[in-house]
């Protein structure tokens, strides 16, 4: 059996960002959680944060469905994950 039991609560905290939308992501005790918020269904369970930023970077490229070339791939993906840790890199 894979995830929670039915009826079973864990969550500690929800982080709710425009610039991660339609995605939320459950701050649990002891992992966290990628949600689609317009599904209310987990995509993902993570060890760290950076992990799940590195997944939603990946998810939005995926999403877009445009072709890339291998470097306009990588340049995309890491303007995704800038765009998302950049109001955070001075704290």
């Amino acid at each position: 059996m894979r995830g929670r039991q039915k009826g079973q609560t864990k969550r500690m905290s929800m982080i709710k960002d425009p610039i991660i939308a339609p995605y939320e992501i459950q701050v649990e005790e002891d992992q966290y959680v990628l949600v689609d918020a317009s599904k209310d269904k987990p995509l993902g369970y993570f060890n760290n944060l950076e992990n799940v930023i590195t997944r939603v970077s990946r998810m939005s490229l995926a999403n877009s469905k445009e072709d890339y070339t291998l470097a306009g791939f990588i340049e995309s993906y890491n303007n995704i994950k800038e765009q998302i840790t950049k109001p955070f890199k001075n704290i």
